[in-house]
């Protein structure tokens, strides 16, 4: 199976916590957002990635590199809350930055993105 995340950062970091449920369904989200100092040191071991599917990240914007980044922000939108995750397991197996995806993308839109 694969799964295809295309679209900017937001989508691409949704994208990546569905690859982790998909994998592995018996995960909770609550651990998988444990704070930590150090991306290498963590109290909890992120699950192995790549095993049910590869996941492809289609970016349509630039700006926040989640394409081929190991890091991901979800929003709960009923409390406004954010929650960094981080584990190079979140990394995607390919991405893909095609021009022609960008190209009528309105001028004010490219220059927020980066």
């Amino acid at each position: 199976d694969v799964i295809i995340a295309l679209g900017g950062g937001s989508p691409m970091d949704a994208a990546k916590i569905m690859w982790v449920m998909y994998e592995h369904p018996e995960t909770h989200f609550e651990e998988l957002a444990l704070r930590f100092m150090d991306i290498r040191k963590r109290i909890y071991k992120f699950p192995k990635m790549g095993v049910k599917a590869k996941m492809i990240a289609v970016t349509t914007t630039s700006g926040t590199g989640s394409e081929v980044t190991p890091f991901a922000v979800v929003t709960d939108d009923a409390t406004g809350q954010k929650y960094p995750l981080a584990d190079y397991a979140l990394t995607p197996d390919m991405a893909i930055v095609d021009a022609n995806l960008v190209m009528d993308m309105p001028k004010s839109l490219c220059a927020f993105g980066g």
